[in-house]
């Protein structure tokens, strides 16, 4: 038995240490999202990250003195006309995403590109244009896409007769940026990725200050899909939270954010009588998914459960390997389509 746990460690030992992928990359950004969440997942994954874009010459210096395999420089010009680079990361400031993504296409290479990927519907019909004419494809980070407990949703949704969802995104007062397309595109484009294309049938905002607003909205989905979700930033950023509760014909679904994902049957009747007020009811609740802290490996480890580490192996593979792409810009229209008109 000791040998067979051996080999199977040794092999899972091979497998971390071999090289997956071997072209070469860039990044555009170096901020605390890139560094907390991005960069860590490239150097997991032995992504060969050959140039770091800065603004500054100063960063630039300091990049290429601390870090050797790594050439910090200001032009991105230069790095795009480099043939070996096989895509690039773009983790900046929102509103310089749209420009970068266009030179990015525009020069024929594969773009990572952090949401929001613009401001507006008419700035994403550009992208799409541009992304039509170039060799090269984009890739939106929206984590939670490839987030477990949203991936297990959406499949487990496909063969289930869904009635309604909640969803709940409560965060703290955002005064810096754009509250829909900087934070609240997240929770929208979970309500199109899972249910499909929506349509607003009740909307109403609440603001008590700058970056302090509340938003209630009822959406309509194929297959009669309702939908209930309340953004809000009048809440705080430690205790912020992305709650769902899906409801169909013969379960309850329960997602606290990325952390659990559980199901609970709905309770039988006889002839219209529920059966618990016949007798004591036996409860049937399932776990789809736990995140597990005490454990401390890959896939309970905050940045596989947010969504990063999926997301960031998926736009490797596309740009390696042609694999398939579920954060294509087209499917950012009907996300943009509703943010859109909550903007007018």
């Amino acid at each position: 038995m000791q040998s067979l746990i051996n080999k199977y460690k040794r092999i899972r030992k091979n497998k971390f240490l071999e090289k997956t992928y071997t072209g070469k990359y860039a990044f555009v950004g170096i901020g605390s999202h890139s560094f907390n969440n991005l960069y860590p997942v490239l150097a997991y994954l032995h992504a060969d990250l050959s140039y770091i874009v800065t603004k500054t010459e100063a960063t630039a210096k300091t990049i290429n003195e601390n870090y050797k395999s790594v050439k910090g420089t200001t032009n991105l010009d230069k790095v795009l006309k480099d043939k070996n680079i096989k895509g690039v990361f773009v983790s900046a400031h929102p509103d310089a995403h749209f420009e970068l993504a266009k030179q990015i296409l525009q020069a024929g290479k594969n773009v990572f590109i952090e949401k929001p990927p613009c401001k507006t519907l008419k700035e994403l019909q550009e992208l799409r244009l541009i992304e039509k004419d170039s060799s090269g494809s984009a890739f939106v980070g929206l984590q939670k896409r490839h987030a477990p407990v949203y991936q297990i949703i959406r499949n487990k949704v496909k063969s289930k007769k869904v009635i309604y969802y909640k969803l709940e995104y409560s965060a703290g007062n955002y005064p810096e940026g754009d509250t829909i397309t900087d934070l609240f595109i997240h929770p929208l484009d979970l309500a199109v990725f899972i249910y499909g294309p929506a349509k607003i049938e009740f909307i109403k905002k609440f603001k008590t200050g700058k970056g302090v607003e509340t938003w209630l909205l009822e959406l309509s989905h194929p297959d009669d899909i309702i939908g209930r979700i309340e953004l809000s930033t009048d809440f705080w950023w430690t205790r912020g939270q992305e709650n769902m509760i899906i409801n169909t014909e013969k379960h309850r679904f329960e997602a606290k954010g990325i952390n659990e994902l559980k199901y609970i049957d709905k309770p039988k009747s006889i002839m219209n009588v529920p059966l618990e007020k016949i007798k004591a009811p036996v409860i049937s609740e399932h776990s789809l998914y736990q995140k597990n802290n005490f454990l401390p490996v890959r896939d309970h480890n905050d940045l596989y459960a947010s969504g990063y580490f999926n997301e960031i192996q998926a736009f490797l593979e596309m740009c390696e390997h042609n694999e398939g792409n579920i954060s294509t810009l087209d499917s950012m229209v009907p996300v943009y389509e509703l943010m859109d008109k909550m903007k007018k």
